[in-house]
């Protein structure tokens, strides 16, 4: 927005705030004003609007609630997808194969949060886990966006961490695109890590133990 939409944006957001049953100071609106300023102001009413909705709260939502509503709904909200879809590429790719999604802060959850790709299949393989898994990846996932927590590049199965470790580097196959293949690719090509996990060689052997249990884990059940 520029100086030009503060007049359109004050009677908005004095709009909304009445529907609240309150009112708002002229330093309140213009406080409001700045923090949604690199927002169009066509997205802002769309915002209001979609606030005004969907909102069952009676307190005046916060320029947080607006910058949800712009970005597609609230953190929670996304995370719930986010859960889904990774417990979707746990059926259909599984913990050999290499996988990128095409959100980062959903890289950031499994890697520092689960233990990396093939733990976090292992431990959610189970059908029974998965309101259990889809509650707290949710929990951890709004908390990680928050933060601005994220993970570029890809995450290695456990093909192409063995296969990295014992030198058999022309066998690894490249990384499954989960989700948006344009958004999965710009996602894999920001991370200047080849295993997209961290520049500290201890957590890369971290990861080849984890794989290690697993494949054992798998060996004793066959």
């Amino acid at each position: 927005m520029t100086q030009a939409d503060f007049k359109p944006f004050s009677v908005l957001i004095q709009g909304v705030a009445e529907c609240y049953g309150q009112s708002l100071s002229a330093q309140g609106i213009a406080l409001r004003f700045k923090v949604l300023e690199h927002c169009d102001v066509s997205e802002v009413q769309k915002a209001a609007l979609s606030i005004m909705a969907t909102r069952k709260y009676t307190s005046m939502p916060t320029p947080a609630d607006f910058l949800e509503h712009i970005s597609g709904g609230s953190a929670e909200d996304k995370a719930e997808v986010e859960a889904g879809k990774v417990l979707a590429a746990i059926g259909k790719h599984g913990a050999y194969a290499s996988v990128v999604f095409d959100d980062s802060v959903t890289q950031a959850v499994i890697v520092q949060a689960y233990g990396g790709w093939p733990k976090l299949c292992a431990d959610c393989g189970v059908e029974e886990s998965e309101n259990w898994f889809r509650k707290n990846f949710a929990k951890v996932w709004a908390a990680y966006s928050r933060q601005g927590v994220k993970l570029t590049g890809h995450l290695p199965g456990i093909f192409e961490i063995s296969n990295s470790a014992n030198g058999y580097h022309e066998h690894i196959e490249p990384p499954k695109l989960i989700g948006d293949q344009d958004k999965a690719r710009a996602v894999l090509e920001a991370g200047k890590n080849p295993l997209a996990i961290t520049k500290d060689p201890e957590n890369i052997r971290g990861e080849i133990r984890a794989v290690s249990s697993v494949l054992e884990a798998f060996r004793l059940e066959q």
